[in-house]
């Protein structure tokens, strides 16, 4: 089957080094990588430049600087890349961003999402941005893969999958953890706080479930104690030298749609050499 995957970019660095991860992630697959670039008048979209007046004017210089944005692109990926298995389709949306990428996502039936783990932007060199977590909550019928701008590529043969065993596993979600784990033979190290015997009946269910939907890879189990998960997974990854981080996002509650509370993947920390893959879950059962 050929892949399609979505890469959004903004012609930063690191939404460069995001599509090199996805080329070289998926070397050996057939695939469709659609490079999206967006421009609307937003005060904090993927690719906010001056605003200009009248209408027409931004229109046409937006419009003039992502197609030159993504010649370049194409142009360099011409250049390096003579993989016959790649196939690449440059797609510039006068479009919010978010609604771009939902619209793509589902006209195009995009396996993937693949993006920076900020944009040019984004000051805060310890968080991810606004877009990444965005397309995270919202876009929930295809992981996300988030890469950081420090990121090389390394052949993914540790993936670390953090759970708490409150999400209802389903073999749609963990399928693509599956697959990434065959496609690069790669172990997953299932990473909780919880032994089994402190776990509800509801857990102890659901880590059934889990295993079984990981029957045909390598995994094993991990318990770390007395500890937050940031912090564990921190120490694990240095310890491992995990090439990949997996969670299954929950979708937000009412509270945190309104920004009260952290969202998962914030919860996990930043992580600014480690890729992380959301993969989308249920809801969180008490």
């Amino acid at each position: 089957m050929v892949k399609k995957l979505l890469l959004p970019t903004d012609f930063s660095k690191n939404s460069w080094n995001a599509i090199q991860y996805a080329i070289q992630l998926y070397e050996n697959q057939e695939c469709d990588f659609y490079i999206l670039n967006t421009y609307a008048k937003e005060a904090h979209g993927l690719d906010n430049i001056t605003l200009l007046d009248p209408d027409e004017a931004f229109n046409k210089y937006s419009e003039l600087r992502s197609n030159q944005g993504l010649g370049d692109i194409m142009a360099k990926l011409t250049f390096e890349n003579n993989n016959r298995k790649h196939r690449f389709h440059m797609l510039s949306r006068s479009a919010l961003f978010l609604n771009a990428i939902k619209d793509i996502v589902a006209q195009m039936k995009i396996h993937m999402v693949v993006m920076g783990a900020k944009g040019c932007n984004n000051e805060n060199t310890r968080a991810y941005g606004k877009n990444t977590l965005s397309v995270i909550e919202h876009i929930r019928h295809c992981p996300v893969l988030v890469v950081p701008e420090n990121v090389r590529f390394k052949m993914p043969k540790e993936i670390v999958l953090t759970t708490n065993f409150k999400t209802n596993f389903k073999s749609k979600e963990i399928k693509y953890l599956v697959e990434m784990a065959q496609l690069h033979n790669a172990h997953i190290q299932i990473l909780s706080l919880t032994d089994q015997s402190d776990m509800t009946l509801w857990q102890r269910r659901n880590q059934k479930r889990l295993y079984k939907h990981l029957k045909g890879v390598n995994y094993c189990a991990n318990v770390v104690h007395n500890v937050a998960m940031a912090t564990a997974l921190s120490c694990f990854v240095e310890i491992k030298h995990t090439n990949m981080i997996s969670y299954i996002d929950k979708k937000p509650s009412f509270w945190e749609r309104l920004g009260f509370g952290k969202r998962t993947l914030t919860k996990l920390g930043y992580f600014n050499d480690v890729p992380v893959l959301a993969l989308h879950g249920g809801v969180l059962k008490k």
